[in-house]
């Protein structure tokens, strides 16, 4: 049996955890905040309750395999509400009929447009499942015995040769449905103008497996997998700071804001509450690396009186320029002037969620880092960012009775992530994907990385395939 340590109580770490407990570990967690979840946070306040982090969950069966019916999972339909600068909006639905009837009725030709950019999108997640659910691509190393050989042909069902903006330029007519493909930039932290096409998936998996709810919220998961490690006599230990990774023969890795550098093996963790022996250490921290960070957002959370009528669970409002947006958060590393704003009310579909006839509803815009590469102070600036963005939701401020902000300054505190940034690096340029850390720290024996940040990507979904992926790599006990 090895004694494994598991360094961050986020979502990846804690279904690495429970993957290597199930496999004859002797596995402890160690989590420096006051409850496990990372940037999967729960805040309730007055009766509501917010997801503060991920609010949306794809490709379900990756958390059934791990709790089963421990989550009750809730399909959300439509799947989100698109408005445009223009005053005019679109629901699209995770039915292709319903979802080309609807792109139809709004603009003649986006429905056939909209289908064969999705058909593009299958041919992706054909040419990246692999990928995403198994080792890093880099660097090369022969297939495990019993497994098929890379298909070549699978890096050109990825397009390298597009950007994210150039494939929806090439595909889709209308602009504003071009909005719509490129937003899946961000669900990796990305300017859709440098990010690769292969992100394209991000959105394609809300059609393909749908998009669903947790019911009591997102934070579910969490409190799911904090109580299947119970069973799996799993010590998940809070309030507990790692400081460092020491090796066999002497030497501390410290854990922090730098990358991570050693040669040996991993004898144990210091932590701020003493040592803690370990044959293997896996770190569910920020994987940092070399290059641009990804973007942060500023959340804020409002618990309404008075819901309003024909809401959604999902929506989102594109502003008049898309690309001053990234110009914002990317160059002049200022909050964004007229951002778009991404609306989540789970209360729609979850209607315990808020108080009988309230609404739970959750803003996110898209923000620079938190005092980074000449990023602003956002403790300085969160209140006045606040009121702009209640401006211009334009919301009466009797109806608001409780309200909560999670800015990037706060994700930096709460989470380690430097700056706030969400996704770690940045995935720019045609194969940004494929430049994430690896999992396995290389020169030193026993260490891992699991996460949004490391391979194979943000996103809960990707999440939970790298606690899945690192538990096979470690291997059982």
């Amino acid at each position: 049996m090895s004694r494994v340590v598991v360094v961050g109580a986020g979502v990846g770490g804690l279904a690495c955890a429970l993957h290597l407990a199930r496999a004859g570990h002797a596995v402890t967690v160690l989590e420096q905040g006051p409850a496990a979840g990372g940037k999967c946070a729960r805040i309730d306040r007055g009766g509501y309750r917010f997801d503060a982090g991920p609010s949306l969950l794809t490709i379900p069966s990756l958390v059934t395999e791990l709790l089963g019916d421990r989550v009750d999972l809730q399909r959300v339909e439509p799947v989100t509400r698109y408005r445009f600068a223009d005053g005019s909006s679109v629901e699209l639905s995770a039915d292709a009929p319903t979802a080309h009837a609807a792109l139809e009725a709004w603009s003649p030709g986006a429905g056939d447009d909209w289908m064969r950019y999705l058909g593009i999108c299958a041919a992706m997640w054909r040419g990246s499942v692999g990928v995403l659910t198994g080792p890093p691509p880099w660097p090369p190393r022969k297939p495990a015995p019993g497994a098929p050989p890379p298909d070549p042909r699978d890096l050109l069902r990825v397009r390298p040769w597009h950007t994210l903006r150039t494939l929806a330029r090439a595909t889709l007519r209308d602009p504003r449905l071009r909005l719509i493909a490129e937003r899946a930039a961000t669900y990796a932290g990305a300017d859709p103008r440098r990010a690769p096409a292969a992100l394209a998936v991000a959105g394609y998996v809300e059609h393909a497996f749908g998009a669903w709810h947790v019911r009591g919220g997102i934070y579910r998961i969490v409190e799911g997998l904090v109580a299947a490690l119970g069973e799996h006599e799993v010590d998940v230990r809070v309030g507990v700071r790692a400081e460092g990774v020491r090796l066999a023969g002497g030497g501390l890795l410290p854990l922090g804001r730098g990358p991570l550098r050693g040669r040996g093996r991993v004898d144990g963790v210091a932590t701020s509450s003493g040592f803690v022996p370990a044959d293997v250490v896996v770190h569910n921290g920020d994987a940092a690396g070399r290059g641009e960070r990804s973007l942060s957002g500023f959340a804020l959370m409002l618990g309404l009186r008075d819901a309003e009528p024909g809401r959604r669970h999902h929506e989102i409002r594109f502003p008049a320029d898309y690309d001053a947006e990234f110009d914002d958060v990317f160059r002049a590393r200022r909050p964004v002037r007229d951002p778009t704003l991404y609306l989540a009310a789970s209360s729609v579909t979850d209607p315990g969620e808020a108080p009988a006839g309230g609404e739970n509803l959750f803003v996110l815009a898209n923000a620079p880092l938190h005092r980074v590469a000449g990023g602003p102070d956002w403790d300085a600036q969160a209140d006045a960012y606040e009121a702009q963005i209640l401006d211009r939701l334009a919301i009466d401020p009797a109806r608001i009775a409780v309200r909560a902000r999670r800015t990037p300054a706060d994700l930096e505190r709460e989470t380690g992530a430097v700056g706030g940034a969400i996704y770690g690096l940045a995935p720019h340029g045609r194969l940004g994907t494929m430049r994430r850390p690896p999992n396995a720290v290389p020169g030193v024996d026993g260490l891992w990385r699991v996460g949004g940040t490391t391979h194979p990507g943000g996103g809960l979904p990707l999440v939970l395939l790298s606690g899945r992926t690192v538990a096979r790599e470690i291997g059982a006990a």
